[in-house]
Parts: structure tokens; C-alpha cells; sequence
């Protein structure tokens, strides 16, 4: 929670933990949505309480992210579990690259244009959701980039409708999952509230000027040790 506040990479983290932890890969990809929909509902009230939400473009951009959330849910309940696993190998390392890169340095640039809504960013928005509901790993920077980069939103309204695009992807992910059974809801709590906290001091922390800094140290380090662990797991039957 606190990572997906400040960098938008939590589940880079959370999702391959829950795989050493002993979870089956489709378990862990259809448990880790719900910490990611109480953080994503927390922010979407959070920001709609300061007025930062632009009500009219989300009735644009939620039905194409909730047809691609569901298509990428579908296909993601017939993967099986090793396949889905090489997948969140794959996710994770893709993350890291676009940490490394300057993509979210460009995030940070003034919006010189007013703000719209395209048919290609409609388009965008369903690629993104399919994304969404297949694997959530860096879903929310890949919505960062089509809302600041091809609508042309600030950060703070970006980060909004980021919020929300999120919660209603991750959503019905969860219902499609749950109708599958393959959620564990008792260990999916415990993550929501750790989720909750961090995603609160996270949000009080986000103005420090060394908590970027911070983050992308700790996002940096954790995601490299989870690839070597994710690798050793995987390379098992070569070895």
C-alpha cells in the first residue's frame, strides 16, 4: 500500500511474496486484487473528497477499463498455474525495467494542454484494463502514462482517475475470481489492512523530499531478490 501510493509498483512486491510464500500462482494473482481495491477505494474517496476527480472523463474511461478487466480476468482463469507464474516472472521483471527507465521522470513534467478524452485513449484505457484483470503488476503506472502523456492530466487529477479506473478493474476481477473460489478472503483481509496503513502513511509521507528517493531503493532491492527467487523456482526441473 505504501508503494503504490508513492510509486505505483505494490504489486510487484506483494504478488511474487504470496508466490514464496507457498501460494498457488492463480491463488496469489486472484488474492493479492483485494489489499489493491481498498487502496485504490481509499484513494479514489480521498481525491474526489478534494475535488481532484473529473467525474465526466471517468464516465468515458470506465466501461472500456471494466470490458477489458473482464476479458483479461477470463483469460487469466485459463492459464494454469506454472504458466501463470511464468507470467508473473515476466510482469515483474517488466516492472523493474520501467523503474529504471524514465518514464516516471516524465510523469512529473507541467501539462502544457487542456485535458481530453480521445477515442485513442479509450482504446488505451481497454488495453490497460485487460492488463488489469489479468495480472495487476504496474497496471496503475501503466494508466499513469495514457492519462498524463496521450489526456494530458496533471499528476493529482491523473492520480485520480488512476484511483478509480483501478478500483473498478480490480473489482470486477474479484467477483470473477471469487465465483472461481480462488480467493483465500481470511489471508486477502490481512493484506487489505496492511494495505490500508501503508497507503495512509504513504499519503502523509508523499511530500517528504527523500520518500521517493527512499522508495525506489526499496522497490529496487525487494524486486531484485524476488527475480532471483522467482528465477531458482521456475529453472527447477532444468536443474
Amino acid at each position: 500500500g505504501f508503494l503504490n501510493t508513492l510509486a505505483s509498483s505494490g504489486s510487484a512486491v506483494s504478488l511474487p511474496i504470496l508466490v514464496m510464500l507457498g501460494l498457488p500462482e492463480m491463488v496469489a494473482n486472484a488474492t493479492n486484487r483485494l489489499p489493491v481495491l481498498l487502496g485504490a477505494l481509499t484513494a479514489s474517496w480521498s481525491f474526489a473528497r478534494r475535488g481532484q476527480m473529473d467525474w465526466r472523463a471517468a464516465a468515458k474511461l470506465v466501461p472500456p477499463a471494466l470490458i477489458g478487466s473482464i476479458g483479461g480476468a477470463l483469460l487469466a482463469e485459463r492459464l494454469g498455474n506454472r504458466q501463470m507464474g511464468i507470467v508473473i516472472t515476466g510482469a515483474v521483471l517488466i516492472a523493474l525495467v520501467l523503474i529504471f527507465t524514465k518514464v516516471k521522470k516524465a510523469l512529473a513534467k507541467e501539462q502544457e494542454q487542456e485535458p481530453e478524452v480521445t477515442r485513442g485513449a479509450m482504446a488505451l484505457i481497454l488495453f490497460v484494463g485487460f492488463w488489469l484483470g489479468f495480472i495487476a503488476v504496474d497496471g496503475a503506472t501503466y494508466l499513469l502514462l495514457v492519462l498524463m502523456l496521450t489526456c494530458h492530466y496533471a499528476l493529482p487529477q491523473a492520480n485520480a482517475l488512476k484511483a478509480l479506473l483501478l478500483a473498478v478493474s480490480t473489482a470486477v476481477a474479484i467477483v470473477m475470481f471469487a465465483r472461481g473460489g480462488e480467493i483465500l478472503w481470511t489471508e486477502g483481509a490481512i493484506m487489505s489492512i496492511g494495505s490500508l496503513i501503508g497507503a495512509s502513511l504513504g499519503a502523509r509521507l508523499s511530500n517528504h523530499p527523500q520518500a521517493r528517493a527512499w522508495t525506489f531503493k526499496l522497490l529496487v532491492t525487494v524486486i531484485l531478490l524476488e527475480l532471483a527467487h522467482l528465477g531458482w523456482h521456475y529453472t527447477a526441473p532444468l536443474r
